[in-house]
C-alpha cells in the first residue's frame, strides 16, 4: 500500500488519493511487464523482434487514434509532454503572426510564448474561469493556443463562432485528455498519456494542418516530422490504459458537488474555483482564507490524504496559481483535488471530515 510521510515523519497509510495523479491502471501496468519482454527491439529495424515490435506499434497507434478521434497519420508521439506543447504551437510560428494565449494557459505553453518573435496577446478568463473570448479580437493571419480544459478549475472553453477562415488553432488537451472530443476546427493538439490513467514520460502530438506546420527543432530527416523518440512499452501501456479507461462522469459530478456543499456549509468564507456545470466533473480547487495551501495539505496527509496545492504546472514547488489570480481569486490557502473513477463515497466522506477538521483547526491559530 502507498504511504505519505507526515510532517512529523511517521508513514501513514494513503487512504485516499486526490491528487492528479493516479496509478497506472492494471491492465495497463501487466502489458507494461509484457512489453519489455516482447516490445524492447528498434521497430523500424529488420529482423524478427524488430517486426514484432513494428506490429505492437501499429496496433498500439490505431487503437489511440481511434479513441481520440484522430487518423494514425496525424499522430506523432513523444516522450516529454512538455516537447509536446512547443510542436503542436511552435510548429505554427513566424514572426508576422500574432499569437493569442490564454491567461491560465500551462506553463508549456507560456515558455513558448515567451520564445514567439511576433506579436502576442493574452486572453482574459472569466470568473468562472473560461476564456472571455469577448473582449478578444482575434485578427487574420494569427495563432490560437487553445486550452480546451484548465487542469486546476476544470472550466472547459468553447471557441467562438465567428473566427477568422486562416486563424490556426493549436489545442491543448493534455487536461481533458479522452474526456472532452476536439473542437471541430483545430490544427495541432497536445495530449498527455496521464489523463486517461497511463503512464507518465508519454505525450501525443496531433497534426491536422501538415501544410501549415513544419518542425521547429532541428532535424536531419525529410521524411519524418518530429524525432519520434519514445519508449515503446510506454506506449503498448499507454494504448491499454485508454482502452480501458472507464469515466463515470455522473458519479464524480455527485462526488464533486457533494464536496463543494460540504465545505461550503460548514465553512463560509470558502471559495471553489469556477462553476461545476461548466467544469470537468472530477476536478475541484477551493480557496480557504487564513490557511496556507501546504499545511492544509500536510494535515491531511497525516490522516492518509493525498491532494495538490499550488499551480498545477508548477506543483513540484508550490508556486502561487496564476491561474486562480487570473480569475480574480486568492491564491493563499489554495487545494486542488482529483476524483478518479474508481473514487468511493467512504473516501470522499473521510475526504470531507479530515478537511474539515484541518481547516478549521488551521483558522482558529
Amino acid at each position: 500500500m502507498c504511504a505519505l510521510a507526515s510532517s512529523v515523519g511517521e508513514v501513514v497509510p494513503v487512504t485516499g488519493n486526490f491528487q492528479a495523479e493516479t496509478a497506472l491502471n492494471p491492465l495497463a501496468q501487466e502489458a507494461l511487464l509484457a512489453a519489455f519482454e516482447s516490445g524492447w527491439a528498434d521497430p523500424k529495424k529488420i529482423g524478427q523482434n524488430a517486426s514484432k515490435a513494428a506490429i505492437l506499434r501499429n496496433n498500439a497507434l490505431e487503437s489511440i487514434s481511434h479513441r481520440l478521434g484522430l487518423g494514425v497519420d496525424q499522430i506523432e508521439i513523444t516522450g516529454e509532454v512538455g516537447l509536446s506543447y512547443f510542436l503542436s504551437l511552435a510548429g505554427f510560428l513566424s514572426p508576422e503572426k500574432t499569437l493569442y494565449f490564454g491567461a491560465g494557459d500551462r506553463s508549456g505553453v507560456i515558455a513558448t510564448v515567451r520564445s514567439h518573435q511576433g506579436p502576442t496577446q493574452e486572453i482574459a478568463l472569466l470568473s468562472d474561469g473560461r476564456l472571455d473570448f469577448g473582449k478578444a479580437v482575434i485578427k487574420e493571419n494569427s495563432i490560437l493556443a487553445f486550452q480546451l480544459a484548465n487542469g486546476e478549475s476544470g472550466a472547459i472553453n468553447a471557441l467562438p463562432d465567428q473566427l477568422a477562415g486562416d486563424l490556426l488553432i493549436a489545442v491543448d488537451a493534455t487536461a481533458s485528455g479522452c474526456r472532452i472530443a476536439l473542437p471541430a476546427r483545430w490544427d495541432s493538439a497536445a495530449f498527455d498519456s496521464r489523463a486517461w490513467g497511463g503512464p507518465a514520460g508519454l505525450a501525443i502530438v496531433a497534426i491536422s494542418n501538415s501544410a501549415q506546420w513544419k518542425n521547429p527543432l532541428p532535424h536531419i530527416s525529410s521524411a519524418r516530422r518530429t524525432y519520434g523518440t519514445y519508449s515503446l512499452p510506454l506506449l503498448l501501456a499507454s494504448a491499454v490504459a485508454l482502452e480501458n479507461f472507464d469515466e463515470d462522469a455522473i458519479s464524480s459530478r455527485h462526488q464533486n458537488e457533494k464536496v463543494r456543499k460540504a465545505i461550503t456549509a460548514a465553512i463560509p468564507n470558502a471559495l471553489i474555483a469556477g462553476d461545476l456545470g461548466k467544469s470537468m466533473p472530477h476536478l475541484l480547487s477551493m480557496i480557504f482564507p487564513g490557511t496556507n495551501g501546504e499545511e492544509v495539505l500536510r494535515a491531511l496527509a497525516t490522516k492518509g490524504f493525498a491532494v495538490d496545492s499550488g499551480s498545477a504546472c508548477t506543483a513540484m514547488n508550490l508556486q502561487p496559481s496564476h491561474v486562480l489570480a487570473a480569475m480574480g481569486l486568492p491564491t493563499d490557502g489554495n487545494i486542488r483535488i482529483a476524483i478518479h473513477p474508481k473514487t468511493s463515497e467512504s473516501e470522499i466522506n473521510g475526504l470531507i471530515t479530515a478537511l474539515l477538521d484541518a481547516v478549521q483547526s488551521l483558522q482558529q491559530k
